[in-house]
């Protein structure tokens, strides 16, 4: 297993009012479990506010979460101090949204994929070796090698995005995060990106956790999608079997609003149990239940 994540919460503290002075916990994510094989395209989707891009910062150890393990390749690094981190995220890369605010505006495109190089310590020891490196992976994305001294501004959305994920790759990570990576994408050039991520998965031999509210995106690049709702997965299965067989009424429902999907339940129809537990149905197929 790459990425196992056991029991993992993040509680926030908010006011309840500006003169109350009382305060209550907002459950971003709560006691969540999850695991995501080596090679695995795992597609984490939910309407906004279910805690996907909480917990994909808790991944990253963006965010300390207020309980449970993130175990990576056999380490707990839930546990590991800050001076130990950089190894870790060598490994684990993250992939975000607006790929024109992940780009430092001032810096070149070859100055961008370089400043990753650093926290690959003696792996890059020449000037010339993270060049040759900065190129193989602005080749791999499909852009040409006179881009690298243009910056951020010059390029399109879809070519920002190219280079977001050129930048990803230069540490060779085992495991990209892509954080509604398309979302900001006209149709078309999603499908593009949807495309060069498959193959470059295949290339580089990656695992992905792909995060989407979109149904009809995650389809195309997910070998697997858990379903999460209100801080919790709900449903765990692979990508077809979810898709003809949708156990949970939430599911059933952005499915309807997704794929057109019939469904008789609606989302309001249902309350999670503080009980509810994972368990297992068809052939690998998870859903809660009470």
């Amino acid at each position: 297993m790459l990425l196992s994540i056991k029991n993992l919460s993040k509680h926030f503290q908010v006011s309840q009012g500006a003169f109350q002075g009382s305060r209550k916990i907002v459950r971003a994510v709560d006691e969540l479990s999850l695991d995501i094989e080596k090679g695995d395209s795992l597609s984490l989707v939910g309407e906004s506010g279910s805690g996907k891009t909480t917990l994909a910062r808790m991944i990253m150890r963006l965010l300390e979460p207020t309980s449970g393990e993130i175990i990576f390749n056999g380490e707990d690094v839930t546990r590991l101090k800050q001076n130990k981190l950089d190894h870790y995220r060598r490994n684990i890369q993250m992939v975000f949204q607006d790929p024109y605010s992940s780009l430092d505006p001032r810096f070149t495109i070859r100055r961008s994929i370089k400043e990753g190089m650093t926290l690959a310590v003696g792996k890059y020891a020449s000037e010339q070796a993270k060049e040759i490196r900065a190129q193989e992976m602005i080749n791999a994305v499909r852009l040409e090698q006179n881009m690298m001294l243009r910056f951020p501004h010059e390029f399109s959305g879809g070519e920002r995005q190219r280079i977001a994920i050129a930048r990803s790759l230069a540490l060779n990570p085992k495991m990209l995060v892509l954080d509604e990576a398309v979302s900001s994408l006209d149709v078309i050039i999603q499908q593009d990106i949807l495309e060069l991520l498959k193959e470059l998965q295949q290339q580089f031999e990656l695992t992905y956790l792909f995060i989407s509210h979109n149904l009809r995106v995650v389809k195309q690049i997910s070998n697997k999608i858990a379903v999460m709702y209100k801080g919790r997965i709900i449903e765990l299965a692979e990508t077809q079997e979810l898709i003809d067989n949708p156990l949970h009424p939430y599911t059933k429902e952005l499915l309807q609003a997704a794929l057109d999907y019939k469904s008789s339940g609606r989302a309001g129809d249902f309350e999670l149990s503080p009980r509810a537990g994972l368990v297992e149905k068809n052939k690998g197929h998870f859903v809660i239940h009470d």
